[in-house]
């Protein structure tokens, strides 16, 4: 996949339960829009020069001192370096930084029989079109997602605050592959009642 060079914005839509990949050119554009509401987006993003240098949120935590983004941060690579730059939150402003990413695995656990979209499944289908193969999925930024931490530690997964056509906008600092994946979990109600599509736009 090219760095695309082009200033005409592109519009992406991912439906539920799926994902989907775009590159973009530093200084680009990312707004991750929630269609319907109530749906959380799971991030994932790498070096479009270095496939071993890819969004690590420990290393975003660590770096930001904060458990969940905001406005303003970077989101920083394996190597300390800033990927994309959080630029503007038209939602209610709760997302996460803490949760795994559903995979086959999760959902064996859950006791859920037979097969089960997840969004580990779609990183992996998303990250092949650029031959990125991590051997283990990384953490994702979950936009959208509530997961309040309670003064004991623990914390629980509610469902999402958004509603129909809040967005995240994000800045790519360097040339960038980004996945974005509309959360398949349907067995816990982060995505309301039902998980439902989301719409990316790109552009300068």
């Amino acid at each position: 996949m090219k760095v695309p060079t082009s200033d005409v914005p592109t519009t992406v839509e991912i439906p539920a339960q799926s994902g989907a990949i775009v590159t973009l050119a530093t200084g680009h554009r990312l707004t991750i829009i929630d269609v319907e509401g109530s749906q959380v987006a799971d991030l994932f993003a790498v070096s479009a020069n270095d496939a071993d240098e890819w969004l690590s949120v420990p290393v975003t935590r660590a770096s930001s001192w904060r458990l969940f983004p905001a406005v303003g941060q970077s989101f920083l690579s394996t190597a300390y370096r800033p990927l994309l730059s959080f630029e503007r939150d038209d939602s209610p402003g709760v997302h996460d930084m803490l949760e795994a990413p559903c995979s086959p695995e999760m959902y064996r656990a859950m006791a859920f029989p037979g097969y089960h979209p997840s969004c580990s499944e779609n990183f992996r289908t998303a990250a092949a079109r650029v031959d990125w193969h991590p051997q283990c999925v990384p953490d994702p930024v979950n936009f959208f997602q509530r997961t309040p931490v309670e003064a004991d530690g623990s914390f629980t997964a509610l469902p999402a605050l958004t509603s129909p056509g809040d967005s995240v906008t994000l800045r790519a600092e360097t040339a960038v592959h980004v996945i974005v994946t509309a959360c398949s979990m349907d067995l816990e109600p982060i995505n309301g009642d039902r998980c439902t599509p989301l719409r990316l736009e790109i552009g300068p």
